[in-house]
């Protein structure tokens, strides 16, 4: 049978046709080869080493106790048996821990998802369709575009200025107010703290724009995938604490990011509208999460103290960093409060610093941006002190 005179791309439903043609550029690039570029970057360069501060990950890793759990499920457990059965539908007992973590007085307001992507998608999936409006704050995590315009929503850019630290302002919530009442978004994305930027947002900032988006009937998407590293100790300072308060109200977390688990896949959504709730559901797999994931999971809510020493270790290499850097003529660089934070060159594209710094085996993520400004600076995720520092070197010889 000849098919060679099939369009397939006509077969493809319209969000999948513009997820082909209409992507948005990100930090990771799913048709990009990366042990292959690193492969290349060895052979081209002479190089022995390739540092990797492109992804957002805790590059220490996790807690020691899940390291043990890890270790003791592999020993004690009949693994045959453990792999054979599909994981716990509804996982109650983390959604208990994490509940009592956030003071949700229902763990039924939980909702798990195969990393935070995931939500993301499923999100879009629940609430948009063709020419809805959504509104992002830029630089912001490219995901929620992407996902958005899958589903034919027009976007909103609420620009933050490189002058004000990429910070909301007065001017800035003006400005969102602005868009509420002209372009009546149905659904607005914020990253707390920022991505790719690590600013954050004070929470009560975050009740003020969640509560001028429900004068308007508006959604918000509270993303706190960096969240862990602006908690206090031992306590959480999460957009969770407002949702009794507001029905308009969807908090995101993962476990991805400080707790070092980004290989477990496994994400949670909060919101206390039950309507959301089911809606979201009817998009989720129902088996998204792994019984591994689930259990190792457990194990780091038990252990929220190693996220103190995360925060306090994240501290003190980000500011030795900035210190180094700090030195450099040309060099600038975005006030972070995670382990994340943009740097530019003055003189330089994103890209062609990006090139500079691969002749030295160090790999970033490209901040990209139809904003001038934004595009001028490249993303890094904070690794340990010699590789900080053998970035700072690679900088200064720039």
């Amino acid at each position: 049978m000849n098919t060679t005179r099939i369009r397939t791309n006509t077969f493809f439903n319209l969000g999948t046709q513009r997820a082909l043609y209409d992507k948005v550029r990100g930090y990771v690039n799913k048709e990009f080869h990366t042990r292959e570029h690193i492969q290349e970057l060895k052979e081209k360069y002479n190089l022995a080493k390739i540092y990797r501060f492109d992804l957002g990950q805790n590059n220490d890793g996790c807690a020691g106790e899940v390291e043990e759990r890890f270790k003791e499920l592999s020993k004690s457990t009949d693994i045959r048996n453990y792999l054979k059965k599909y994981p716990e539908f509804m996982c109650s007992e983390l959604r208990k821990k994490i509940a009592k973590l956030h003071h949700i007085e229902n763990n039924e307001w939980i909702l798990f998802s195969a990393g935070l992507d995931q939500m993301i998608s499923i999100i879009a999936s629940t609430f948009l369709e063709l020419n809805d409006r959504i509104m992002v704050n830029t630089p912001s995590f490219y995901l929620f575009e992407e996902y958005s315009k899958r589903m034919g929503a027009i976007t909103i850019y609420l620009q933050l200025r490189e002058e004000d630290g990429f910070r909301w302002t007065t001017d800035t919530f003006d400005e969102y107010r602005g868009i509420l009442k002209k372009l009546n978004p149905k659904l607005i994305w914020i990253a707390n703290p920022n991505n790719p930027t690590g600013v954050p947002c004070q929470r009560d900032l975050i009740e003020y724009i969640v509560d001028e988006a429900a004068n308007y009937f508006a959604f918000i998407v509270v993303d706190e995938a960096y969240g862990e590293y602006i908690d206090p100790d031992g306590e959480v300072n999460s957009a969770s604490q407002l949702l009794e308060k507001y029905n308009n109200l969807i908090v995101l977390r993962t476990f991805s990011k400080a707790f070092g688990l980004a290989s477990l896949r496994i994400a949670y959504a909060m919101s206390a509208n039950d309507t959301i709730l089911d809606a979201l559901r009817i998009h989720s797999n129902y088996f998204p999460i792994t019984q591994f994931s689930f259990d190792l999971a457990g194990a780091a809510v038990e252990n929220v103290e190693y996220l103190e020493k995360v925060r306090a270790l994240t501290k003190e290499r980000r500011e030795r960093f900035i210190k180094k850097i700090e030195k450099i003529p040309g060099i600038s660089y975005v006030d972070s409060r995670s382990n994340i934070m943009m740097v530019k060159h003055g003189k330089l594209s994103g890209e062609k610093l990006i090139r500079h710094l691969e002749k030295d085996g160090i790999v970033v993520a490209l901040v990209s941006s139809e904003d001038e400004s934004v595009g001028k600076y490249i993303r890094l995720t904070l690794g340990n002190d010699e590789e900080n520092s053998y970035f700072a070197a690679s900088l200064k010889k720039i």
